[in-house]
């Protein structure tokens, strides 16, 4: 073998990466932040899975020792592109969804990865000719079963994606107010891992593995340094809510806490503050904003606003937005839509087109041709 600069950062960077991967492994089985001892399992309830990913990455080691042997870098493609993308989606389901994989149903899941993973040992280890027969065979059937599992990733990615908004519309009633958070990041993170797995694993060369580890050190680095300086509060949720009266409350437990009756009041109540105070024309209003004017417990207010007909604190205040943008349309159906959208509360045209669009079933332009045939 040739020793040239190439070799060299192909060895060196693969080394970094098979460190970090340690590294990363140890950190997410033994540390456990101080401040979140306690609820350290609610926190990170995918702590294990992640370490194990980590771990896994012992296949890369047979390339240190028979570096730009075509074989085995095709093997070590293989075998992380497959047991990386397999376990994201169990780190998914895992993270955002408390949907823990017992044992034997993780094996099963992870069968064809290790079937694969098998046979792309046989010419590792002479037992068979590394063809190109035998390559292009192996690939599609590694890539069929790949492909079967990003779809089980991207099924998770988007319910991740819904789970987020709803999340966001029972908070602010702007889509820009929405805040950045880790889940976001979630939303295309995976599936920009899984096309530098696959590119690396289809060219099958130094310079493509070269580049795949880069990604992926800077990837260990990152999820390291989120580790080690944690910045997230507990979403456990009060063991009950504190109650105002025997009234208000309802008698039999059912999935709602509070009675028809206080719902419907607090209902009526809510709307006629909304529209008297004209808060609706706010741009960055929020429920923290509505709990201070009401002053309600927020619990009590989530539920009132979950059971009305809006459903969602986004959707009543936008009702309202879109309500007020039709009469100012029907008043003055020449009036330009971007301003009709900043007086109607909305932070831009194109987020009032959107909001329009979901709320009416037509676009604004629509709206307006509607109005000219009546």
């Amino acid at each position: 073998m040739v020793i040239d600069n190439v070799t060299i950062v192909l060895y060196s960077v693969n080394l970094i990466y098979i460190t970090t991967c340690l590294y990363g492994g140890l950190l997410k089985s033994f540390y456990v932040p101080n401040a979140y001892k306690e609820v350290f399992g609610e926190l990170y309830p995918a702590h294990n899975t992640l370490a194990n990913i980590y771990l896994m990455q012992v296949f890369e080691l047979p390339f240190v020792f028979t570096i730009y042997k075509p074989e085995v870098l095709f093997c070590v493609n293989g075998a992380s592109m497959l047991f990386l993308i397999s376990y994201m989606v169990v780190l998914l389901k895992s993270y955002f969804f408390l949907d823990f994989i017992k044992p034997k149903k993780l094996f099963v899941f992870q069968l064809p990865a290790f079937l694969c993973w098998l046979v792309l040992l046989l010419p590792v280890f002479g037992i068979i000719e590394f063809t190109t027969l035998y390559k292009t065979i192996t690939s599609v059937v590694v890539m069929m079963v790949v492909l079967w599992y990003i779809y089980l990733l991207d099924k998770c990615r988007l319910k991740l994606v819904g789970n987020i908004r709803d999340i966001d519309e029972d908070e602010y009633s702007n889509d820009s107010d929405f805040p950045v958070q880790f889940a976001k990041s979630v939303q295309y993170h995976p599936l920009v891992i899984c096309l530098v797995l696959i590119a690396s694993f289809l060219i099958n060369a130094p310079i493509a593995k070269i580049v795949r580890d880069v990604i992926l050190i800077l990837t260990n680095v990152w999820l390291a340094f989120y580790t080690l300086n944690p910045h997230r509060n507990s979403k456990k949720l009060p063991q009950d809510l504190k109650k105002k009266d025997d009234t208000e409350v309802a008698e039999t437990p059912t999935k709602y806490r509070l009675s028809e009756k206080y719902c419907r009041e607090t209902e009526q109540k809510l709307v006629e503050i909304i529209r008297s105070k004209s808060l609706y024309l706010e741009e960055h209003i929020t429920m923290n904003d509505l709990i201070d004017i009401m002053h309600i417990n927020r619990n009590y207010l989530s539920e009132v606003i979950a059971r009305s007909k809006y459903q969602s604190f986004y959707k009543l205040i936008n009702t309202m937005r879109i309500e007020h943008a039709c009469e100012l349309l029907k008043n003055d159906t020449t009036a330009k839509l971007e301003q009709v959208a900043i007086v109607s509360g909305f932070s831009s045209g194109s987020a009032f087109s959107q909001v329009f669009k979901r709320i009416m079933d037509v676009s604004p332009k629509e709206y307006i041709q509607q109005i000219h045939a009546e």
